[in-house]
Order: C-alpha cells, then structure tokens, then sequence
C-alpha cells in the first residue's frame, strides 16, 4: 500500500522559511509535502520558494483555528501534525509509512517523542490499540491520521480547547477523544520520530489555565463528576508542592469557572461547533 504524506505546521509572524532547515535537520525536505499555517498580520506575510511547500497566511488566533485550517487544505491520504519547535528524526517518512502498512486498518496512528537530553517526553503506553486513559499521553506533534476517514467523522480540533482559545489548553485530548468517540480505530507505535523541547510540566499543573481548561474538559467527559475530579485535582497538586497550602481556595474557584464556562458553551449549543475557516 503506497500513502502519501502531508506535514501540517502551524506557527505565528515567520517571514521566511529558515525555520524549516533545523526541524528537517535530519531528513531530506525535499522528500515531503509541507503546509505551513503563519498566523501573522497583514505586513509580516511568509512566501514560499519552495515547490513542495504550501503556504497559508492566516490573521486569526488560536491553535485550534491554525491546525483546523492546515488540516482542510490538506490532499494526502495521511497528515502529520507538526509544529516550530520541533526537529524530526531519521528516517521519518519511512517510520510513517512502515506504521500504516503494518496496521492498513488504522485511522489515526501515535508515534513517541523525546527532549532535547533523548528521554522519552511522555510516560507513553505500550504499543498497540489506544484507550482514553492512553491518548492523554499523546502531544499534537507525534499524531497522525488517515486525512478522509477523519474527515468523514467531521473530527476536527474543538475551536474552544488550544493556546489562544477559551481553554488554554487540552487541544490533543479534546481532539483525540472525538475521533475515539467516533469509534476511530487508534493505534500507538512506539517509534520515536521527533525531539520537542522540554517543557515545565509541573508549573503547568498548578497553572490558572489548566485548573480552568482541565475543569471545563472534564466536565465535558465526566459530567457532574467533575466536581469531584476538581476537589482530587486539586489536592493532587497540593500534594506534589505544584501549589501551595493558600493557593487551593483560589486554584478550586478557578477551575469552577472553567467548569461554569463550559457549561454555559454547552446550553448555547457552541462548544461543539464546527468552524469554517
């Protein structure tokens, strides 16, 4: 079975395309058909020179908005999420395609990731089909997916869940759990194909925006049980020092809010609509 391969990039004001040579550092460009989203303003436009390079100015905010305009510009069978940041590694093309001989009945297919030390990003789980416990180890930049099958579930990512958005955060589980949802068959393979920088995952825990995105995702798959999950969460990061002791009531009412907000997008109706771009 022969797929052919997009690359979807988002990134914001790039004014040319040298950014490209460091996350292709390992691998032939020329080997690969890219989309490139800038979010920028109206004097700061990114041109392409290159044949296999497609770009997309776009003057909306929000990863959302930029993933979800990538993705309906795409024309491969198999689109690879991508970001700025990142450097792919060897042989990427070849693991892409070597995962989707192996499992031809597969919708969306995971990869790994490692930092800039060679450890693992995440604590990933063993290969194989993925469950909702499993996708929450999953970051945008290792995902991949069979371009029509999501298209036909009209699986796109949720326009209120990303960094710019309502919910500063969530954007892969939001993302991952509707075509889940959907019955997609997901699969994980433990090959590791792209370096992303660490991040301080601890901060982000205690972070206002994640009590708030966190809160409103779980109020959306665990209904009025999310205000337990809240009251576990945040006695959680209070016992992993991610806040402190005079912090819980402010983190609490927080993600209160988030779960206030979600709900409020949920009665109207938005929270699950579709936005053309």
């Amino acid at each position: 079975m022969k797929i052919s391969l997009e690359i979807l990039i988002s990134t914001m004001f790039k004014v040319d395309l040298s950014f490209l040579d460091a996350i292709f550092a390992l691998n032939d460009i020329s080997d690969f058909e890219i989309i490139i989203v800038n979010q920028t303003d109206e004097d700061k436009l990114l041109v392409s020179n290159r044949s296999n390079v497609k770009v997309i100015n776009s003057f909306e905010r929000g990863s959302p908005t930029s993933r979800n305009l990538a993705i309906r510009n795409a024309t491969a069978d198999v689109c690879l999420m991508g970001d700025d940041d990142i450097v792919y590694q060897s042989n990427l093309k070849q693991q892409i395609e070597a995962a989707y001989l192996k499992h031809p009945e597969a919708a969306m297919i995971s990869f790994q990731a490692i930092n800039e030390q060679g450890q693992l990003f995440a604590d990933y789980f063993p290969e194989g089909l993925h469950t909702k416990k499993s996708l929450k180890k999953i970051y945008t930049w290792v995902i991949s997916f069979k371009r029509e099958l999501f298209k036909e579930k009209e699986v796109y990512f949720n326009h209120y869940f990303g960094v710019g958005s309502v919910f500063k955060g969530e954007t892969e589980y939001a993302f991952l759990r509707n075509a889940y949802d959907k019955s997609l068959r997901m699969i994980h393979v433990a090959k590791i194909i792209v370096q992303h920088p660490n991040e301080n995952s601890g901060g982000q825990m205690g972070s206002d925006n994640a009590l708030f995105a966190r809160s409103a995702l779980a109020h959306r798959f665990y209904g009025n049980f999310s205000y337990v999950w809240l009251m576990k969460y945040v006695f959680f990061i209070f016992r992993h020092n991610y806040i402190t002791f005079n912090q819980i009531p402010s983190k609490y009412k927080m993600g209160m809010k988030g779960i206030f907000k979600y709900k409020t997008l949920h009665k109207s109706g938005e929270i699950d609509e579709i936005y053309e771009n």
